[in-house]
């Protein structure tokens, strides 16, 4: 498995590469890779320090490390993209996106510094780990036991039912929404979408298809929410 941290600069000058500057010139809604020519350069050389930009002797850069450029093409230029949105109470953590090709896997996220950070996924098997880690569900089941032998009989068979959503948001310490877009060059791309919650009595899937009615969430374990992420991965889960 590989991983890369660029700054913002870093990451204009491998996009540049490997796009011929199209996708910086057609992507104004990405303000923070638009740096001036000295930054850029400055940024050039960095890369080439690190040994991340191919050259020649006597030649200007080619390109960049066929490594690499695996890992950036499936985020330029994705298959399936699944996007990760974590929210804390009044707080929203920066979206986790999760970009799919034949060849690649590669997890993608801007951290508390402005650094851009992509990690190449060796499966699909591992991008499921990397979907619930993202959303902190991994590490949900002990509290659920916890909760479980404290809980009165009564209460405990309660919680088997599905409850208001508005209820639970009330209660829970995170909600996780995954966004899963199939070809998302295409104008007309599917998208499809699945969002749990976590309270301190486990975890709650969302009933996406309330048909007008109030939204319900009914509990889950984490080897289902696993099954039920995998499903959502390949669009199955319609």
């Amino acid at each position: 498995m590989s991983d890369f941290t660029f700054s913002a600069a870093e990451l204009a000058v491998l996009i540049n590469h490997m796009t011929g500057g199209r996708l910086l010139e057609a992507a104004p809604a990405l303000p923070e890779l638009q740096v001036d020519e000295q930054t850029l350069a400055a940024a050039e050389e960095e890369l080439l320090d690190r040994g991340l930009l191919v050259t020649l002797p006597f030649e200007e850069v080619s390109g960049v490390t066929s490594q690499l450029a695996s890992v950036l093409s499936a985020a330029i230029t994705p298959d399936r993209v699944c996007i990760v949105r974590t929210v804390h109470g009044d707080h929203t953590d920066p979206p986790v996106m999760f970009s799919f090709t034949p060849e690649c896997i590669t997890r993608n996220q801007v951290d508390n510094q402005g650094q851009h950070v992509f990690v190449e996924l060796a499966d699909r098997e591992e991008a499921v780990s990397a979907i619930l880690a993202a959303g902190g569900a991994a590490d949900k089941t002990p509290a659920r036991k916890g909760a479980a032998k404290k809980a009165p009989a009564k209460k405990g068979r309660a919680t088997t039912k599905p409850r208001p959503l508005a209820d639970l948001l009330k209660e829970a310490t995170r909600l996780v929404m995954l966004m899963v877009v199939a070809d998302p060059a295409e104008p007309a791309a599917a998208a499809h979408s699945l969002s749990w919650l976590e309270t301190e009595a486990g975890l709650w899937l969302v009933d996406g298809a309330s048909d007008g009615e109030a939204p319900q969430a009914a509990p889950i374990l984490e080897r289902a929410l696993r099954t039920r992420v995998a499903a959502a991965i390949e669009g199955r889960n319609r």
